[in-house]
């Protein structure tokens, strides 16, 4: 049984970091009129990202005229529409002038020599000030990375754009659940008294099959928000655990442990009503997260009664242990992030994390199993 506890609670840890990557997307957007432009946002930063550039997403500050995201430095706004002409035209106000003077602006990569055309003509117009040489137009407009059919595809579910995309966003998530589990498990059975290359063998499947979970349930968990159903029910959630986040922020003790759990998430110092917007975004996200977590990993013993390998009682029990293992691995993550970021801010909010995961899954999910000993 330890084994399965451990790769609980492992699913439980990789959630938070799962339900972090999600947090970072503009899903919530990616429904509307031009829930495109958010989606090539998300997916144009990401691909500067996996290419070793220092990326800041900025654009989610609604600062007018603000840039969307800086890369190296340099400030990029990003236009996303259905022609070149409206692409480069929505970057110019009602008087005509150019709006972005310090920004260089992406456009779909199927657009970019029309786009390059364009801007030109509005150079030549004299309608970029500081800018008078037509060439230049080559220096302020930039290829993005996706066309703007790609883009749109992103921005729904059930395609292989957005699949991909999700694919790249869980893939750190999935490397943590695979050194993890690996960890964990090698460790496990070399205090059983296994030998090297059978504790690698046995932890090397183990780590295999954790990421692949792991990367199964981020995907669909994206996939799902993107859908009517999953915004509902993230709505939903939402709604529901926003005014117990605000009463508990209304003593000093909920209101200094809401700061710190959510720097934790977040990873920088954030408090009153940013704190508990990020504890309730982490809660509602990571509800959909659990429940995908809960229902991919209940799939072996759901087949296993309906072969009538198992009794119903240890079908309970073990959908029970494993719901428990998963919540406990994130409240315990949460708080342990929490806990090691006052001890020693960035290490130790690492370390508190992965502790306090594994503790509060392992615990969650044994207590179960005591109590169904006992019936």
């Amino acid at each position: 049984m330890k084994k399965k506890n451990f790769n609980e609670s492992v699913n439980g840890v990789a959630s938070v970091a799962s339900t972090k990557s999600i947090n970072e997307q503009q899903w919530t957007k990616y429904h509307t009129k031009g829930g495109h432009g958010f989606a090539a946002e998300d997916a144009n930063a990401q691909w500067d990202k996996w290419r070793g550039k220092r990326v800041d997403k900025v654009g989610a500050g609604n600062a007018y005229n603000g840039a969307d995201r800086i890369v190296n430095g340099v400030e990029v706004q990003v236009k996303y529409h259905a022609s070149a002409y409206r692409s480069v035209a929505s970057c110019f106000g009602k008087d005509g002038i150019f709006r972005y003077p310090s920004q260089l602006i992406e456009v779909p990569k199927d657009q970019y020599d029309a786009a390059v055309r364009i801007m030109r003509e509005r150079i030549s117009a004299g309608k970029v000030p500081g800018v008078t040489d037509p060439n230049m137009a080559t220096e302020i407009v930039i290829k993005g990375h996706y066309t703007y059919n790609e883009a749109v595809r992103i921005a729904k579910a059930g395609n292989l754009d957005s699949i991909k995309f999700d694919i790249r966003t869980q893939a750190v998530t999935c490397v943590f659940a695979f050194g993890l589990s690996y960890a964990i498990n090698y460790g496990t059975a070399k205090a059983n008294g296994a030998s090297h290359e059978a504790a690698f063998k046995y932890a090397a499947k183990q780590a295999i099959k954790s990421a692949g979970t792991s990367m199964l349930i981020g995907v669909s968990a994206m996939q799902f928000l993107r859908t009517q159903a999953g915004r509902n029910f993230a709505a939903f959630t939402s709604n529901a655990v926003k005014p117990m986040v605000k009463a508990a922020a209304r003593t000093q003790l909920g209101k200094s442990a809401i700061s710190k759990t959510a720097s934790a998430i977040a990873g920088r110092s954030v408090a009153g009503s940013a704190a508990t917007n990020v504890i309730t975004r982490a809660l509602r996200t990571n509800a959909v997260v659990s429940t995908i977590a809960f229902t991919v990993t209940s799939v072996p013993d759901v087949v296993k009664l309906c072969r009538g390998k198992i009794s119903g009682r240890q079908f309970a029990e073990n959908t029970t242990s494993n719901a428990a293992g998963i919540g406990g691995g994130w409240a315990g993550t949460s708080a342990g992030a929490a806990m090691g970021s006052l001890l020693c801010p960035g290490i130790g909010t690492i370390v508190g994390g992965i502790v306090g995961g594994i503790a509060g899954g392992v615990g969650a999910s044994l207590g179960i199993k005591k109590i169904f000993s006992c019936l």
